[in-house]
């Protein structure tokens, strides 16, 4: 057993310093109590890389936005920098592989549909463009419509999606339905976009019961305490 000569403690195991003072341990180490952790440098590097990307991009359309151009202008950096952060945090879980799958795909869908919504918003503002409605009628169903899809092939190619993540798939399938329901009843007819949505989100739902039922029911059950 190692021990400390200015702190006066006995260290078991074979680390190299004190854990109080860090400073060099005295007498003979003892068999390691756990195994030492290794750290993938490779992943820790393309974190690093990612990291400054993001941050760099974001600095400089900051800086061309507020220092290096004189004349007057809509400002573009923060809307740049929002659009940075995002990808960045998706790179950074993928990278990480610290993230549950469907739980990323249903966060990303709901930030890049609000990103985009801001998007357009802010450029109809300060750049007087028109306002289309390009993200609430095609960008949100149609990637609503692709995570649905994906999420349930990934239901049925592995198991640990369908018993640990059903949740996420059913909260994409509100995302899916709520809207057409609540323009059908303000505007009548929803957009085509949003029918098809409908149709798949509800496809979704009816295989999932068919196929999945008990597994289902599980996880209704175990996420309300039924």
């Amino acid at each position: 057993m190692k021990r400390c000569p200015y702190c006066k403690l006995n260290i078991g195991g074979n680390p190299e310093k004190c854990p109080v003072c860090q400073n060099a341990l005295e007498g003979e180490g003892e068999r390691d109590y756990w195994p030492k952790l290794t750290v993938n440098s490779k992943r820790v590097k393309a974190f690093q890389i990612v990291m400054f990307a993001v941050i760099s991009v974001s600095i400089v359309a900051l800086a061309m936005d507020f220092l290096f151009l004189k004349e007057e202008h809509p400002s573009f950096g923060p809307l740049v920098m929002a659009w940075m952060i995002v990808p960045g945090w998706l790179l950074e879980n993928v990278i990480k592989k610290h993230y549950n799958l469907l739980k990323t795909m249903f966060v990303s869908l709901i930030a890049i549909s609000v990103l985009c919504g801001l998007s357009e918003f802010y450029i109809h503002v300060a750049w007087n463009v028109p306002y289309f409605e390009i993200t609430s009628g095609y960008i949100i169903p149609i990637l609503c419509s692709l995570n649905m899809v994906a999420n349930f092939v990934l239901s049925f190619v592995d198991k640990q999606f369908t018993d640990h993540s059903l949740i996420y798939m059913f909260m994409n399938i509100l995302v899916g339905v709520v809207p057409w329901i609540t323009l059908f009843f303000i505007a009548g007819k929803p957009p085509m976009t949003w029918s098809i949505c409908l149709v798949i989100n509800v496809l979704a739902f009816v295989a999932l019961f068919i196929f999945r039922g008990r597994i289902v029911l599980n996880e209704f059950r175990k996420r309300f305490h039924l």
